[in-house]
């Protein structure tokens, strides 16, 4: 399955409005382009008539996606706000990965190209002794590091890159989320720094915005869709 699987630093970083983007970016580009969102916690919405995870819905808009597609676009949505390992334990559920991972291979056979969201950073706790970064390696797909511009963004996207290439990831390169209008110094020495010490290509820098209707626009803008393209195709 040719995809991505975009993961971040932290979490409130805004895998999930990058993630929107790029599919919503790279539809315009006439691709057909999958979403999925396999655990989300911290509520659910009613959307088009289904309930899914609020992150799931924003990503399935973006796409474009029918809401048929819901249960395996989200197949596990917790109340809790809370790591999706310890949301299942108070919530009284068991989290079944096969489950997940055969709604991703349904999916698989639905679109050309899919991108996978994780749920906070690579050590995320799952279930058990199961992280997302397990999850990630039994998806084979290669990864988008999504950071802060802010302060302490290169300590903790080096470590990020740093763990994902010790457990065997090809990374496509690294997106940097909330970008100001009058990035100073401090932003662009960030980046600099990122791009200099991962050895790794700065993908993006994304700007606050606040229509969502604007994500398709602003990702053609702000995103190398041709070299994230160029990865989705196997030509890296």
């Amino acid at each position: 399955m040719a995809g991505l699987f975009i993961t971040a630093t932290d979490t409130e970083v805004g895998k999930t409005v990058i993630t929107g983007a790029l599919a919503a970016g790279l539809k315009e580009m006439g691709l057909d382009v999958g979403v999925m969102k396999p655990l989300a916690s911290g509520g659910s919405v009613e959307w088009k008539g289904v309930r899914v995870a609020e992150d799931a819905a924003f990503l399935m808009q973006a796409a474009g996606i029918s809401p048929s597609e819901a249960p395996l676009v989200n197949p596990l949505c917790f109340e809790p706000a809370l790591t999706p390992a310890l949301a299942a334990k108070v919530s009284g559920v068991s989290v079944d990965m096969k489950q997940i991972i055969q709604s991703y291979h349904q999916l698989e056979e639905r679109h050309q190209y899919l991108l996978v969201e994780g749920v906070g950073g690579m050590i995320s706790p799952l279930c058990d002794d199961y992280i997302l970064a397990d999850l990630a390696q039994e998806l084979a797909l290669p990864l988008i590091i999504v950071a802060r511009a802010n302060l302490g963004t290169i300590n903790h996207t080096i470590l990020t890159v740093e763990y994902a290439r010790r457990r065997g990831f090809e990374i496509a390169g690294i997106i940097l989320n909330q970008w100001p209008a009058e990035a100073g110094v401090l932003e662009e020495s960030n980046a600099s720094y990122i791009e200099r010490l991962s050895g790794l290509p700065i993908l993006g820098r994304f700007p606050r915005f606040e229509d969502p209707a604007q994500l398709a626009q602003l990702a053609k803008q702000h995103l190398n869709l041709s070299a994230i393209q160029r990865w989705l195709e196997g030509e890296k």
